[in-house]
C-alpha cells in the first residue's frame, strides 16, 4: 500500500477530520484560514477563523507576479507562494490546542484562461495557481491537497467557480427561499440556488465582472492605500454616469453563464480605459464612485437576469472583503430593492471573510472522500470529477 493509501485509509476511519481551508484571492493582499471540522455525517462546523496580512513588500511581489512573470517566476513563485502559506499556518496555529489534520489550500491565481486557445491546431485552456504542494506540507508537517481547478478543466469545464458545492453545504441546505451567494474579491462571482424542486440545486455559476479589482487598482494607483476602507471615498463622489454606461458595454457583460474572468481581462489597462472615459475633470471620489457603480450595477443586472431560473424575491447573501464596504451594501440594496433582500452571509454563521477558505475545507474533504465535487451548471464540464491532488506527508522511520 502506498503512503497515499495509507493516509486515506487512516482519514477516512476517523470519526472526525479537521481541514484548514486556506485561501488567497485575486486581491493577492493575504491569507484567509477556516478550520472547520468535520463529522462522520459529512456536516461540518467553523472552529475558528484567522487572517494574515502580506507585508508591503510580500504584497508589491505578488502584484509582480501576477501582472508578469516570466519562466523563473512560475518557478520561484509557487516555492515562494508556499512559503508565504507556511508562515500564514504557524501564526494561525500559534497558540491555538485545535489544530488541523490535514491542508486544503487554494493558492495564488496569477493566470485563467477558460476560453480555449489554439496552438498548432490543438485548442488548449487553463488555470495556473502557484502553490509548491510539497514543499507546504513538508513546512507544515501535514498532508496538503492543492490544485483544484485543473480536474474540471479537464472534463471540459472553466474551472471556475469551484465554490457553488460549498454554497449548497453551507447556505443552501438551511434555505427556506432561493438564494443567491456573492462573493466580492478582486472578481465579484455569483452562486444561484433554487430550491423548486425541494432539494436545493445551483442553477447558475458564474462571475459577473469586477468585484474590487478596479478599485482596488485606482487607490493604489494614487497611492491612498490598498483599498477604500468601508468605501468612504467613493461614497463622497458623484458618478460619471456616461463612463460606467461606457464601460458596462464590454463584451464580457452580455455573455450567457457559464463564464469566468480574471486579471487578464479586468485589470490596470481596463482601469485606464475607466479613467479616459471620465476625462480630466473628474475628481478621485468621482472615479472611485464611478468604479463601485461598475461593480455594483454589473452584479445587480446578473441578479435581476436570474428571474428565469429563481423564483423573486430572492435572499442575497454577500461575503469577501467587498461585503466589509458599507457604500457597496448600500448601493446593492437600493439596486435590487424590488427583486431581493440583501444580507452577509454572517445570518448563516459564516464570517464574510471566511466563506471562500470554508470552501476549500469543504472541497478538500469532498476530495477525502472520493467525491465529485465541480458543479456543471456552473463550470461547464461536460461530467463530475473529483478535484484536487494530494501531497503526503510523513516522518521518515
Amino acid at each position: 500500500m502506498t503512503l497515499a493509501e495509507h493516509l486515506f485509509a487512516e482519514l477516512r476511519s476517523v470519526r472526525t477530520i479537521r481541514i484548514l481551508g486556506m485561501m488567497s484571492g485575486t486581491s493577492g493582499d493575504g491569507i484567509d484560514g477556516c478550520l472547520v471540522e468535520f463529522s462522520s455525517d459529512g456536516s461540518g462546523r467553523l472552529l475558528w477563523l484567522k487572517s494574515w496580512s502580506y507585508s508591503d513588500a510580500q504584497f508589491n511581489r505578488i502584484q509582480r507576479l501576477m501582472k508578469h512573470a516570466d519562466a523563473r517566476d512560475v518557478t520561484l513563485g509557487a516555492s515562494y507562494v508556499a512559503e508565504l502559506h507556511a508562515a500564514a499556518f504557524q501564526n494561525f496555529i500559534a497558540g491555538e490546542s485545535i489544530l488541523p489534520d490535514i491542508i486544503a489550500v487554494h493558492g495564488q491565481t496569477i493566470w485563467h484562461q477558460p476560453e480555449p486557445i489554439i496552438w498548432d491546431e490543438i485548442p488548449l485552456s487553463g488555470s495556473l495557481q502557484l502553490m509548491n504542494g510539497a514543499l507546504l506540507a513538508h513546512r507544515c508537517r501535514l498532508p496538503v491537497i492543492c490544485n483544484f481547478r485543473t480536474a474540471d478543466m479537464a472534463a471540459g469545464g472553466q474551472g471556475a467557480p469551484l465554490v457553488p458545492f460549498a454554497d449548497l453545504q453551507l447556505f443552501g441546505r438551511f434555505a427556506d427561499r432561493d438564494q443567491v451567494v456573492v462573493n466580492i474579491g478582486g472578481m465579484a462571482n455569483i452562486t444561484a440556488i433554487s430550491l423548486a424542486d425541494e432539494l436545493p440545486k445551483v442553477v447558475a455559476a458564474f462571475d459577473t465582472g469586477p468585484g474590487n479589482v478596479l478599485m482596488d487598482a485606482f487607490m493604489q494607483q494614487k497611492e491612498l492605500g490598498r483599498f477604500d476602507v468601508g468605501g468612504s471615498l467613493a461614497a463622497a463622489g458623484r458618478t460619471v454616469t456616461m463612463a460606467m454606461e461606457k464601460f458596462l458595454q464590454d463584451p464580457y457583460f452580455q455573455l450567457p453563464p457559464p463564464k469566468s474572468t480574471g486579471r487578464e481581462y479586468f485589470n490596470r489597462q481596463r482601469l485606464a480605459e475607466v479613467l479616459k472615459y471620465t476625462g480630466d475633470r473628474a475628481g478621485v471620489a468621482d472615479v472611485m464612485s464611478t468604479l463601485l457603480d461598475i461593480t455594483v450595477v454589473s452584479l445587480a443586472d446578473a441578479i435581476k437576469k436570474l428571474r428565469v431560473s429563481l423564483q423573486f424575491p430572492v435572499e442575497v447573501l454577500l461575503a469577501g472583503g467587498g461585503a466589509r464596504n458599507h457604500e457597496l451594501l448600500r448601493r446593492l440594496r437600493e439596486s435590487l430593492h424590488e427583486c431581493a433582500d440583501v444580507f452577509t452571509t454572517e445570518k448563516y454563521g459564516v464570517p464574510v471573510m471566511a466563506r471562500e477558505a470554508m470552501a476549500f475545507a469543504v472541497l478538500g474533504h469532498a476530495f477525502l472522500k472520493g467525491h465529485p465535487a465541480n458543479v456543471c451548471e456552473a463550470t461547464g464540464a461536460a461530467s463530475r470529477t473529483v478535484l484536487g491532488e494530494l501531497h503526503p506527508f510523513r516522518l521518515s522511520a
